[in-house]
C-alpha cells in the first residue's frame, strides 16, 4: 500500500481551495481504505468532500482516478462531482503534486478519469453488457413512467380474463399494475411468490373462528380479504404487463435495476470484473437506494476479503421517497451489509454551510425525534462560523384564503432586494391554487414546478382546453374554459344563445337529414299575415328520444347570423359573435394541423390562442420567467412523444389525467432557483435545492402531517387534537407487497395472521398493525418537514390557517405546535396568532359563509388595456407614415430585418394581444385593425389578400385567395417581402443567412419537407448518443442532429459515426446538460433551440457542444453555422446566469471525427449579423 505523503489540506492548497477542509472533514478525507458509513445532514457539504476524498487518495497514489466509481442519483449531481475532481486533478498536476503513473512502456499517460454516473445509468450498463444471460436483449429500450403507463393500459384494456374480484375503474386498475409491477421488482418478488402469499393469508383469515356469537366475519377483516383477493386477481395482469415489455424488448427503471441486481447475484464472475476495475466505490444519497440497488451493490463489491472499500453518503432524516422504492433501512443496514470483517465505522459530517441560525434550530428541534429512534449515530447539525442570526416566522390566520394573502405580503417584503431566491413548499398539489391566486393579487411573479401543479395554472388550463376540444367533440366542458376565458368572455346571455343556436341547429340538421325542409333561421320574426304555419315554420320532432345533445362545439363551427333569435329571444351579440368567430377559425386550424408530431401541435396550440404573446404581456415578469410554464408543459409534451408506443394526443390527454388523478408526473427537468420568480413546488421535489426565503404553508393536522381523509378536532379540555393516523399500508389498495417479502421487513412494523384465536384477536392484531404503520407515516412527515425546514438560507416562514373549505375547522400541525412552543429557546417570531373556535360554540366555517362576488364576464385589466391602447396608436401611426412613403405593406419588414419586424402585423395583429392577454378580445384577432380604425387591407400589398367570392360557406376559398394573391405577388418585381416571425430556432438562422430569399419563399407558405436521409441517419446517430449518455427526448425535425447538413451520406455511414463518436473526447465524460430546451431574445427575436449536450471545463466554465452528421462546412457556410452555436452559447449563459466568457462552443463533426471550436461572435455581433442578413 502506497505512503501517505500528502495531508488533506495540502491537497486543498494546491488545488486552489480558498479554505481547508474542517475536521470533520478531514477525518473523512484522510480515512483509511476501508468500508465507511458518513452521515452528512442537509446542507453540511457532502459533494465537496466526497471530492476532495478522491483527489487526497489519488495524490497519495492509493488509487488512479479510473479506479474509481461515483453512483448518485441526479445527473446534476454526477456531473458536478465529476467536474470538480477533475478539475482538481488538473490543478494538482499543474502544480506538481500529482503525476499520473506511467504506462508499461514508461510513456506519461493521461491518467484517465473516475466513473461517476447514476445509479439507474450504472445498473443500465451490467445490464446492456450482460443481459443476454438472463435471455434479455442488451438492447433493450428503456421506457419512460408515460410509455409504461401506457404498456399498462394497453394490457388493462385487452385482458379477458376474470376481474370480477376486483370492481374497480380502469384506470385505477392501470395504475395498480404499474405500482405493483414496480414494487415487486424494486424488492426483487416474482408474482409467484406474492400469489402463494395471498392465497395463505386469504386461508388464515378464512380458517380463524369467529367470535362469540358473530355469524360472519368482522367487517375491517371481510374487507382485507376481499382487498387481498382483488390483488391476487390482479396478478394475471401484472404478469402479462411484463410479458409485452418483454416481448418488445423494453424495460422500465425498476425492472432495469432488478435486472442487474439478479445478474451481480447470480453470476460472481460480472462482480470480480467490476472489483478488478474499480478500488474505490462512493454511494451518494444512499438513504434514497431501494431494496434491489441495495442487493446489486452489497453482491458486487461486499465480498468478504475480495471486496472493495465502498463510502456510502447519506442522511437518514432525508429518507423520504419511500413511496417510490426507496427504503429508510437501506443507511442503517449499510454498516452490518457492507463490511470487510471489522466493525464499519461510521462518521459525521454535521456542520451546514448552508441555513442562517435559527433555522438550524428549528431543523434540530424537529428532527430530535429521528434521531433519538435512529438505528445509527446522527449528529445536530452544527452553525458553521460565520452564519447570521436568521429569521423565522410562525403565523396562523383565520382562513386559508387568508393565509395564502398573508404569505404572497410577506414574500413580497421578503425578496424585496434584487437576486433573492425564494419559494413555496407545499405538502400537496391543491395547496396550489390560493397560493398562485394571492401572489398574482400581490403583484409577485411566480412559478409553478411538476406537472401536477403545472395544469393549474391559467395558460396551461386554457392549452389544454383547446387541444380537448379539437380531440374530442363531445367536450363541451373543456370549450366552456374558452368561451368564458379571457379569450372569449361570454357572459351568461351569450352563452345562453350559444346553447340554444346548438340545439336549433341540431334539430335544422336532422330535419334535413330527414328531407324535410330546413327551418327558417329567424323564428322570432314571422309573418304576421301568415296565419298557418307551413313546414318551414315549425319542427315536430317525430323521435325524441332518440335525439342526441346539442354539441357546443360543432354549433361553434356554424355561428348563427347576427339576426337569428330563438323561441324565447335568445341571441349571441355582434361582439361576442366577433370573438367566437375567432375562436373557431383557431380550432378549426388546429384540427387540420392534427397529423402534426405531438409537441408541434401543442405549439401550434399555444400560437393559435395567442398565449405566447399573452404571457410576455405579465407586469413583472421577465420574458424567461413569463414562458416558464408554457416551456414546461412544451417538454412534457416532448417527453411524452418520444417514449410513447403511439404519442397520440388523445393518448397524451388520457395520459395527463391519470397522472393528475394518481400523483403521478414526469420527472422534473434539473431545477435551477430563480431570483425572477417566487417558485412554487412539492417538498419532494424540493430536495438538493436551496433558497434564500422559504415559506411553508397549510402547516394543520391532515395536510401537513398528511393523511387519508380528513380527520375530526376534538377538544381534549386543553386543546383542540386529531386522533393519530391508522393508514393500512400494504393491507389496503390494489397495490402492495406484504411486508414479510420486503428486503427491508425489519423495520416494518409485522402483522401475523395465523394462529390468532379467534376473528376478535385478528381484528385486535389489524389496529395494532394500523398503529405502527400510522407511527411510521409520521415519521415520514417528520422527515418532510425536516427537509422543508433546511431548504432555507435566511429567512423562513411557516403558517396555518383554522378554517379552509371544509366543514370542520382544522387543527394545528404537531409540527408547527412544537415550533411554537418551543419559540424563545429557537428565537422564532410569532407574527399573527388566530385563536382557535371555542369548544362550547364553534361556529360556522366563515369561508362557507362567505358570499364570493365576482364579475362575470371578467373585465379587461384597465391598466393594461390602456398601454395596449396606447401601443396600438403608436403602431397605427407608423403604418400612416410607412404607407405614406410608399411602403407596400405596413406592419412588415425586409427578409431578415428583425427590427422592423418585432412590431408588425406579426408582433402585434392577428389576436396576439387579443387572446386572452387583456380579456374581453379588447385587441382580438384582427386586433390593430378594429383597434385604430385601419385594417390590413387598407394596404396595397395586403388588399390582394382580401377575399374574392366564393361565398363565406365555401371551404376552399381563403385558399384559392391566398395562392393568387401569392402568384400576383410573385409577379412583382422589387425584393421580396415576408414578415419576420416572433420567434426563430437556431437553425432557421443559419438558413436566413444562406438564403433568404429562399427562406422568405418557406415562410411565405410552409410545406412539408419531403424525407431526408440526413434526418433520419442524424435521427438514429442522435437517440444511439442518447442512450449512451442514458438519456432519452424528442426533437422538433429542425433541430434533429443532421437536419441542416449538405450532405446526407449513406445509412451505412452509421457505424462508421459511432466507431468516430467513442474515439473522440466527449464519448467518456460526464456532460452537465443533454438536450436543454433554450429560448432567448436576440435584437427583439426569440431565438428558440435545444443544446445537444453542455460539458464543464476546467476552468470552472461551460462548452456547448452540437452534433453534426453531415460534412465539415467552410468559408462562409462555416461563418453561417457559427451563428448558431454563437446563439447558444449566449442563451446558455443567460440561462445559467454565467459571464458570456464562461461559455465557449464546440461543432463535433461525427463523419470525420473532428471537433471545431469556432469563434463565437458576441450579444453586439450577433445583432449586426442578423441585422445584415438580407445584404
Amino acid at each position: 500500500m502506497a505512503t501517505v505523503r500528502h495531508s488533506a489540506a495540502e491537497v486543498a492548497r494546491a488545488a486552489g481551495l480558498a479554505h481547508a477542509p474542517t475536521p470533520e472533514q478531514t477525518a473523512v478525507i484522510e480515512a483509511p481504505l476501508r468500508p465507511m458509513l458518513v452521515v452528512a445532514g442537509a446542507g453540511s457539504g457532502k459533494t465537496e468532500t466526497m471530492a476532495a476524498r478522491v483527489v487526497w487518495l489519488v495524490a497519495n497514489g492509493l488509487v488512479a482516478p479510473d479506479q474509481v466509481l461515483g453512483l448518485t442519483f441526479t445527473r446534476k449531481a454526477a456531473a458536478e462531482l465529476a467536474e470538480r475532481i477533475d478539475q482538481r486533478l488538473r490543478r494538482l498536476q499543474a502544480a506538481g503534486l500529482w503525476t499520473p503513473a506511467p504506462d508499461e512502456e514508461g510513456a506519461e499517460v493521461l491518467g484517465g478519469t473516475p466513473t461517476v454516473a447514476t445509479y439507474h445509468s450504472y445498473a443500465g450498463r451490467l445490464v446492456r453488457e450482460h443481459a443476454l444471460r438472463l435471455g434479455y436483449e442488451p438492447d433493450s429500450r428503456l421506457l419512460s413512467e408515460a410509455a409504461a403507463w401506457q404498456y399498462a393500459a394497453e394490457v388493462v384494456s385487452r385482458y379477458d380474463g376474470d376481474m370480477s374480484e376486483m370492481g374497480k375503474a380502469e384506470s385505477t386498475a392501470i395504475g395498480a399494475v404499474v405500482d405493483l409491477a414496480g414494487e415487486l421488482a424494486e424488492h426483487l418478488v416474482d408474482t409467484g411468490t406474492l400469489r402463494e402469499v395471498l392465497d395463505r393469508i386469504v386461508r388464515a383469515i378464512d380458517a380463524t373462528p369467529l367470535a362469540g356469537t358473530a355469524k360472519a366475519l368482522p367487517a375491517d377483516l371481510a374487507t382485507l380479504r376481499g382487498t387481498l383477493r382483488a390483488r391476487r386477481a390482479l396478478l394475471p395482469v401484472v404478469d402479462a404487463f411484463g410479458s409485452l415489455k418483454r416481448s418488445r424488448d423494453a424495460v422500465d427503471f425498476a425492472d432495469q435495476v432488478a435486472l442487474a441486481a439478479r445478474l451481480a447475484v447470480g453470476f460472481p464472475d460480472i462482480g470480480a470484473g467490476e472489483r478488478a476495475r474499480f478500488r474505490v466505490v462512493l454511494l451518494d444519497e444512499f438513504q434514497d437506494t431501494s431494496e434491489a440497488q441495495l442487493v446489486l451493490l452489497r453482491s458486487l463489491f461486499a465480498v468478504g476479503d475480495s471486496g472493495v472499500p465502498v463510502t456510502a453518503v447519506g442522511d437518514p432524516n432525508q429518507s423520504i421517497y419511500g413511496w417510490r422504492g426507496a427504503s429508510a433501512t437501506t443507511l442503517t443496514r449499510f454498516p452490518a451489509e457492507f463490511t470487510d470483517g471489522s466493525p464499519t465505522p461510521v462518521r459525521q459530517l454535521a456542520t451546514t454551510w448552508r441555513n442562517d441560525a435559527s433555522i438550524l434550530k428549528v431543523a434540530n428541534h424537529l428532527a430530535a425525534p429521528l434521531r433519538a429512534s435512529a438505528r445509527v449515530d446522527v449528529a445536530p447539525l452544527a452553525v458553521r462560523p460565520d452564519a447570521g442570526v436568521g429569521d423565522v416566522v410562525v403565523a396562523r390566520v383565520g382562513t386559508h384564503v387568508e393565509e395564502a394573502a398573508y404569505l404572497a405580503d410577506w414574500l413580497a417584503g421578503a425578496t424585496s432586494r434584487a437576486g433573492t431566491t425564494a419559494a413555496v413548499l407545499c405538502r400537496k398539489r391543491s395547496q396550489f391554487g390560493p397560493v398562485m391566486e394571492a401572489l398574482d393579487a400581490a403583484g409577485v411573479p411566480y412559478e409553478v414546478v411538476g406537472l401536477g401543479g403545472l395544469l393549474l395554472t391559467p395558460e396551461i388550463l386554457d392549452l389544454v382546453s383547446a387541444l380537448r376540444a379539437i380531440a374530442d367533440p363531445s367536450r363541451g366542458d373543456a370549450l366552456m374554459r374558452l368561451l368564458t376565458g379571457p379569450m372569449c368572455r361570454l357572459g351568461a346571455a351569450d352563452l345562453d344563445g350559444l346553447h340554444e343556436w346548438a340545439r336549433f341547429r341540431q334539430k335544422v340538421v336532422k330535419a334535413e337529414s330527414q328531407g324535410r325542409l330546413a327551418i327558417d333561421l329567424d323564428p322570432g320574426h314571422r309573418d304576421e299575415d301568415d296565419g298557418v304555419e307551413g313546414p318551414g315554420d315549425a319542427l315536430v320532432d317525430l323521435a325524441p328520444e332518440v335525439l342526441d345533445e346539442p354539441s357546443i362545439i360543432e354549433a361553434l363551427d356554424d355561428l348563427p347570423p347576427e339576426v337569428w333569435r330563438g323561441t324565447e329571444g335568445q341571441y349571441v351579440g355582434a361582439g361576442a359573435l366577433v370573438r367566437l368567430k375567432g375562436l373557431s377559425t383557431a380550432l378549426r386550424r388546429l384540427r387540420r394541423l392534427g397529423a402534426l408530431p405531438l409537441p408541434d401541435l401543442v405549439g401550434e396550440a399555444e400560437r393559435a390562442l395567442g398565449l405566447d404573446v399573452e404571457v410576455l404581456s405579465r407586469p413583472g415578469y421577465t420574458p424567461d420567467t413569463s414562458r416558464a410554464h408554457l416551456d414546461a408543459f412544451a417538454d412534457v409534451a416532448a417527453d411524452f412523444a418520444s417514449s410513447a408506443d403511439r404519442p397520440t394526443l388523445i393518448g397524451f390527454l388520457a395520459w395527463l389525467d391519470a397522472a393528475v388523478a394518481q400523483e403521478r408526473g414526469l420527472e422534473r427537468a434539473t431545477l435551477e432557483p430563480s431570483a425572477e420568480a417566487v417558485q412554487i413546488l412539492t417538498i419532494h421535489a424540493a430536495k438538493g435545492l436551496e433558497w434564500d426565503v422559504v415559506a411553508v404553508p397549510g402547516l394543520v393536522e391532515g395536510t401537513f402531517p398528511a393523511r387519508e381523509g380528513s380527520p375530526t378536532p376534538k377538544h381534549n379540555g386543553a386543546r383542540w387534537v386529531v386522533p393519530d393516523p391508522t393508514p393500512g399500508g400494504w393491507l389496503v389498495g390494489l397495490a402492495g407487497v406484504p411486508f414479510a417479502l420486503r428486503g427491508d421487513r425489519d423495520g416494518l412494523p409485522t402483522l401475523q395472521v395465523e394462529g390468532a384465536s379467534d376473528s376478535k384477536a385478528l381484528s385486535e392484531r389489524v389496529a395494532a398493525f394500523r398503529v405502527e404503520e400510522g407511527l411510521r407515516d409520521l415519521d415520514e412527515e417528520r422527515r418532510l418537514a425536516y427537509v422543508a425546514v433546511t431548504r432555507a438560507r435566511r429567512r423562513l416562514l411557516l403558517t396555518a390557517s383554522v378554517w379552509t373549505n371544509t366543514q370542520r375547522h382544522k387543527v394545528t400541525s404537531r409540527f408547527l405546535r412544537e415550533v411554537v412552543r418551543a419559540r424563545d429557546e429557537l428565537g422564532v417570531r410569532v407574527a399573527h396568532w388566530d385563536a382557535m373556535p371555542d369548544p362550547a360554540a364553534v361556529g360556522t366555517n366563515p369561508v362557507a359563509d362567505e358570499t364570493v362576488r365576482v364579475l362575470w364576464p371578467t373585465p379587461p385589466d384597465q391598466s393594461r388595456l390602456d398601454d395596449a391602447q396606447r401601443a396600438a396608436a403608436v403602431v397605427a401611426m407608423a403604418r400612416r407614415e410607412r404607407a405614406a412613403a410608399g411602403a407596400t405593406h405596413a406592419g412588415t419588414s425586409e427578409v431578415g430585418t428583425i427590427g422592423g419586424g418585432s412590431i408588425g402585423a406579426g408582433a402585434i395583429g392577428a389576436g396576439a394581444i387579443g387572446a386572452g392577454a387583456l380579456g374581453a378580445g379588447a385587441l382580438g384577432a384582427g386586433a390593430l385593425g378594429a383597434a385604430t380604425g385601419e385594417g390590413v387591407a387598407a394596404y396595397p400589398r395586403a388588399a390582394l389578400l382580401a377575399p374574392r367570392g366564393g361565398g363565406a360557406d365555401d371551404p376552399y376559398a381563403a385558399d384559392v385567395d391566398l395562392l393568387l394573391a401569392e402568384r400576383a405577388l410573385a409577379r412583382e418585381t422589387g425584393p421580396q417581402v415576408v414578415e419576420v416571425p416572433r420567434h426563430l430556432s437556431a437553425s432557421d438562422i443559419v438558413r436566413l443567412a444562406e438564403d433568404p430569399e429562399r427562406f422568405a419563399g418557406e415562410r411565405r407558405r410552409p410545406m412539408p419537407a419531403e424525407p431526408a436521409l440526413a434526418a433520419r441517419r442524424g435521427t438514429a446517430f442522435h437517440a444511439w448518443v442518447e442512450q449512451h449518455y442514458a438519456r432519452a427526448t424528442l426533437l422538433d425535425s429542425a433541430e434533429l442532429p443532421g437536419a441542416a447538413d449538405d450532405d446526407p451520406g449513406s445509412d451505412a455511414e452509421l457505424p462508421q459515426l459511432k466507431e468516430a463518436f467513442l474515439a473522440s473526447e466527449w464519448a467518456w465524460r460526464t456532460p452537465i446538460d443533454v438536450e436543454v430546451a433554450i429560448e432567448t431574445v436576440i435584437d427583439g427575436i426569440a431565438v428558440r433551440g435545444r443544446i445537444d449536450a453542455v460539458f464543464g471545463r476546467a476552468d470552472g466554465g461551460v462548452t456547448v457542444v452540437d452534433w453534426k452528421t453531415g460534412p465539415q462546412p467552410s468559408g462562409a457556410d462555416a461563418a453561417h453555422r457559427a451563428l448558431q452555436v454563437g446563439a447558444y452559447a449566449l442563451a446558455y449563459a443567460r440561462l445559467r446566469g454565467l459571464l458570456p466568457d464562461q461559455v465557449d462552443a464546440a461543432f463535433y463533426y461525427a463523419r470525420t471525427g473532428t471537433t471545431v471550436r469556432p469563434t463565437l461572435p458576441d450579444e453586439a455581433e450577433l445583432i449586426r449579423l442578423l441585422g445584415s442578413i438580407a445584404d
